[in-house]
């Protein structure tokens, strides 16, 4: 819901021209969400809301080639013969029937898939780091004297005690703020679901995942650094998040890839309303394999489409095509119930293959060469329509019409498009031409100057100079959105990048979450989003907030032109049947208040942050035990290596430690500990290493 006292925006942030004019204001959603706990309280985090890990489970599976499950099927098989021969009903015997046909169907196998018959994800709390207001920001700045003893309220921060709002987490409903969490996002969606049941409430998914091209083309280690380089040292990352991701993500390159892309959409399927749709971008090396797990995934009968766009980056010389396109693949939660709306584009008159005439010349139509006709001309033009139907028999749509003074009958074996009133109709308003045998009907492009866009999109390019090392154009992301969702819905991207989903989000009053697992990807959205203005668009409500909806009007220029965001769609049944023509909405263009400019609205940026581990009290030194004092981040971190002995390191070695113990004098060292003889290749038994860990609060060494 706006502000009820809409600020004036400082002079130097306002468009040019507009300074004086315009004011501030932002969109307030009126949804609820759960009460997360604050940042610096995981250690205080009740253990009574803590979950355990969840574990998901998933079909059978396989290396990057077409086969069939063998051993799946043989079981399956025969179980279903069995529910066959024993069904009470033909009908639930024919549902069986189906199940067993579908074990012939080829999918795809990858390393690793056929050893795991699930996995697990830590269910982990997301605690509140941050709340940021743009308005919050201005209403500060426009108190440039403030009280003697008040304090700035730069981000918007609520008035309840720490201790209030832990006690109240993920219990007491609380006001919308869009999201910004730093974390894995399997995690994070896994935190999603459990600790919030936002299951079955989000709208849209827009996930922009690394391509699964060279493994590391993705990852902009730096802000102000955007050339990232394979395999360059000064392009590698040194954030802990990011190198955890790397080796758990690309351990196996592909094959690891496949596994992570299809463990998120299992997660992202149970996040989608019935009426929700996942888009995945992807390049063309690997789009087969994405549509493959998204069969396996969202099942294949859900597939929508696959869009092709054109890419950002410069077309490079290689062996074949130029490569000019990027994918966007689009799969439904469930197709039939899938929300839709139409998008409308200008008809484009010079498109190749259309043809079009510009007036009749002594009974002959003068084709045009649009190109160099002046548009202001192009009210005058038609194209074709058919004015005989399909063949029929029936005599209301067959009989003699004289146009011209000409008789035209449509045929011994077609029919008119209407009846007799309808066609004497279409012949007084000129739109019904008899040349030779061909009847054809005028349909003028001022008729609808607009056309269904296809699912291939060569007009979209991207920005001149991007944040971010793989930015999207956001009118990608724009048409997803607006095709699928409306004002109010939520939208989760789990892959933030340089924020553009949250961009478009925002834009369009739509709520967001959008999730990294880099701190460097945050902070570019963060600074974008805090810095942005949007058109105001009118809502239905003020109360209800965007929710409520955008408001369409119709309305015409000087020259009789439509430039609403309503527009009459003029058919050839329409006039023949003297109905007034539908009307369609172009969701691209609400009306705006043009004294108003919109800032971003209230968000929070979210972490998560692991629950510390308690040791058994057995296993802890008898001093800690005896002072009763917490554990601090160093003696957790060495419980945690002695749970969990075996590293993973580059190069898909493994080394195993054991008698993990703190040194017994160092003041920089904070473990010792020897290697065993197993691990992936053996290592000398019995050598001792010491351990170092970085403090839980150091900066990251490529920090923003």
């Amino acid at each position: 819901m706006p502000s009820k006292k809409p600020l004036e925006k400082p002079a130097a942030a306002l468009p040019k021209g507009a300074r004086g004019k315009k004011l501030a204001r932002d969109y307030r959603h009126g949804n609820k969400a759960l009460l997360r706990p604050e940042g610096g309280a995981q250690d205080v985090f009740p253990a009574s809301k803590r979950k355990p890990p969840r574990k998901m489970r998933y079909d059978d599976s396989l290396a990057p080639e077409m086969a069939w499950d063998e051993s799946r099927a043989r079981g399956e098989g025969e179980r279903l013969i069995q529910a066959i021969l024993s069904a009470p009903t033909l009908q639930e015997a024919k549902a069986r029937a189906g199940e067993l046909k579908t074990l012939s169907k080829p999918f795809l196998n990858w390393a690793g898939k056929a050893e795991r018959d699930g996995f697990s994800v830590p269910t982990l709390p997301l605690f509140t780091h941050e709340r940021l207001s743009t308005q919050a920001v201005l209403q500060t700045l426009k108190r440039r004297h403030p009280k003697r003893g008040d304090t700035l309220n730069l981000f918007g921060e609520s008035d309840k005690s720490i201790g209030d709002k832990i006690a109240g987490s993920y219990e007491h409903l609380n006001g919308w703020q869009n999201r910004m969490i730093l974390g894995d996002s399997l995690q994070v969606m896994n935190s999603l679901l459990q600790y919030e049941n936002l299951g079955g409430q989000v709208q849209m998914v827009y996930m922009d995942p690394p391509y699964g091209i060279r493994f590391g083309s993705n990852f902009m280690p730096f802000v102000r650094k955007r050339d990232v380089k394979d395999g360059d040292d000064d392009s590698i990352t040194r954030e802990p998040e990011m190198v955890q991701a790397f080796r758990d993500t690309w351990e196996l390159g592909l094959h690891s890839y496949l596994t992570y892309m299809r463990d998120r959409l299992l997660l992202t399927r149970e996040l989608l309303t019935p009426s929700g749709s996942c888009f995945v971008q992807i390049s063309d090396e690997n789009v087969h394999h994405i549509r493959e797990i998204m069969d396996e995934v969202f099942g294949e009968e859900n597939f929508v489409n696959i869009i092709p766009f054109r890419k950002k980056t410069a077309p490079q010389e290689i062996t074949g095509l130029t490569e000019m396109f990027d994918y966007l693949v689009w799969y439904a939660k469930n197709k039939d119930s899938m929300k839709q709306r139409n998008l409308f584009i200008a008809r484009d008159l010079r498109k190749p293959g259309n043809k079009y005439y510009y007036r009749d010349r002594d009974g002959v139509r003068e084709q045009v060469d649009v190109f160099a006709l002046d548009p202001k001309e192009w009210n005058n033009l038609y194209r074709m329509g058919a004015g005989i139907g399909k063949r029929t028999n029936r005599d209301e749509y067959k009989f003699n019409l004289t146009v011209d003074g000409k008789s035209l009958h449509p045929g011994s074996d077609y029919g008119w498009i209407e009846k007799e009133l309808g066609m004497k109709n279409l012949i007084a308003k000129g739109r019904l031409s008899g040349h030779g045998m061909h009847w054809i009907c005028k349909i003028y492009y001022t008729d609808f100057p607009y056309e269904l866009m296809s699912n291939v999109w060569t007009d979209v390019s991207a920005a001149q100079s991007p944040a971010y090392v793989v930015e999207t154009d956001p009118i990608v992301i724009q048409r997803c959105m607006l095709m699928t969702t409306d004002p109010g819905d939520l939208v989760i991207d789990p892959t933030c990048g340089s924020g553009a989903t949250a961009h478009v989000a925002e834009k369009w009053g739509r709520r967001w979450i959008t999730i990294d697992v880099s701190r460097v990807p945050l902070a570019i959205a963060r600074e974008k989003l805090l810095t942005a203005t949007y058109p105001y668009y009118r809502l239905k409500d003020d109360k209800r907030g965007p929710a409520a909806g955008f408001v369409y009007e119709r309305k015409q220029n000087r020259k009789g032109e439509e430039i609403g965001g309503i527009v009459p769609h003029i058919t050839l049944r329409s006039i023949a049947r003297d109905e007034p023509p539908a009307e369609e909405v172009l969701v691209d263009k609400p009306e705006t208040e043009t004294n108003t400019i919109r800032i971003t609205g209230p968000f929070c940026v979210e972490a998560i942050l692991p629950t510390p581990l308690t040791p058994d009290k057995d296993e802890l030194r008898e001093s800690d035990s005896e002072a009763g004092e917490e554990f601090d981040h160093i003696t957790r971190m060495v419980e945690v290596l002695r749970q969990s002995p075996e590293l993973r390191l580059p190069a898909g070695t493994t080394l195993k430690l054991q008698k993990v113990r703190p040194p017994a004098k160092s003041m920089n060292l904070h473990a010792e500990a020897e290697i065993l003889s197993e691990g992936t290749p053996p290592p000398p038994p019995h050598q001792p290493v010491v351990v170092f860990s970085v403090p839980p609060t150091a900066p990251s060494a490529n920090a923003p």
